[in-house]
């Protein structure tokens, strides 16, 4: 399976002026990418359109061709590439625009059906869109023994690696990816502004370990908003977080974003917004970031004890229907991320070889 790792980087160079040049490339990078792909939706929009229209003529749908970049024209399936490589051919490597298409692409035609029967609105692509790149334009990772970190170009940039206190376990993937155990996939920058930090979103496949499971051990789990997981395996039962760690947490959140909101009125002005709001800043992502922590928490002490106990399978009892009375209550529904929790013990049983269902 592919999974994804964020990790820290930095551009290696002594020079001042040639590493804020080389910072300010891939910024252009990042913003060539966004009116690219934001310029090829609408492409890919109005084209469809343009067909489903019943008061323009065949003929002119016939006529409407698209023209390559040597004058001769083209398929309809090239014209997605014409339109990147005209825009940003010269500014923006080969590789991100390949990358960059086929993602948009996927993106689009995975959406279109909802699209066109109108549940949903095009998207958007904005600042934080990661740069995409194939695992080809990844050269010589290493660990570097002089400067003690590890290394790669990309693009003809040099790129170090931060690992920091290294509680993911980061230097053990990149040691697997140097010597070929962990193939590396298609991956991305992302260049969080906010923290002014840029990060390598690095992608590989990894084989689910192998575990000695007995298929006629099932864990049954009940997710409820007293407690997030109930797991219970024969006479054997484990309650996995509480009320008052996950629910009453986010409404503290929720209720401290509220206070100020309301006070940033007395709040010292500057010359704009930032120092009003500066104290409501503080809580952006804030209960966002809980809520990932505590979902990842949660799903991994259940898949822990699925393995403690060999298990093969992991039954979600009745919830179809808990999802369903979420959705009618605007507190469950604003609250308590069901959906999310389900997905997150998916991902982690599907990577120790556990299935997942969903019993009613």
């Amino acid at each position: 399976m592919t999974l994804t790792r964020r990790i820290e980087i930095f551009i290696c160079e002594k020079d001042r002026d040639l590493k804020k040049r080389l910072y300010s490339q891939l910024f252009n990078w990042r913003y060539q990418i966004v009116n690219g792909a934001n310029e090829l939706l609408s492409y890919l929009y109005s084209l469809d359109r343009l067909k489903y229209y019943k008061f323009i003529t065949e003929q002119t749908k016939i006529d409407i061709g698209i023209i390559g970049a040597r004058g001769e024209p083209v398929k309809e399936g090239s014209g997605s590439y014409v339109l990147l490589s005209q825009r940003m051919k010269g500014e923006v490597p080969t590789d991100i625009l390949n990358c960059l298409q086929k993602s948009v692409l996927s993106k689009y035609k995975y959406l279109k059906p909802t699209l066109f029967k109108g549940g949903c609105s095009l998207f958007t692509y904005k600042n934080n869109t990661p740069v995409p790149f194939s695992s080809n334009s990844v050269k010589h990772l290493r660990f570097n023994a002089e400067s003690g970190l590890y290394q790669f170009t990309l693009f003809g940039i040099q790129f170090g690696i931060t690992l920091g206190r290294d509680r993911s376990n980061n230097k053990k993937l990149l040691d697997n990816c140097i010597s070929g155990t962990y193939k590396i996939c298609e991956s991305a920058i992302l260049i969080d502004d906010s923290r002014n930090k840029i990060f390598l979103l690095l992608s590989y496949n990894s084989k689910a370990k192998e575990l000695i499971l007995d298929e006629s051990r099932c864990i049954k789990a009940s997710l409820s908003i007293d407690i997030p997981i109930i797991a219970k395996y024969e006479k054997e039962e484990k309650f996995i977080g509480n009320r008052d760690e996950f629910l009453y947490r986010r409404v503290q959140i929720q209720a401290a974003v509220r206070r100020a909101q309301i006070n940033s009125k007395f709040s010292t002005g500057g010359r704009g917004r930032k120092r009003k709001l500066m104290a409501i800043e503080r809580f952006h992502n804030k209960e966002r970031d809980y809520i990932k922590t505590r979902i990842h928490t949660y799903s991994k002490m259940l898949v822990d004890f699925a393995v403690n106990n060999r298990c093969k399978y992991i039954q979600l009892v009745n919830q179809t229907e808990k999802e369903s009375n979420a959705k009618k209550e605007k507190f469950l529904l604003r609250n308590w991320s069901y959906y999310g929790l389900k997905k997150c013990i998916e991902y982690k049983a599907k990577a120790k070889g556990i299935d997942v269902r969903v019993v009613d």
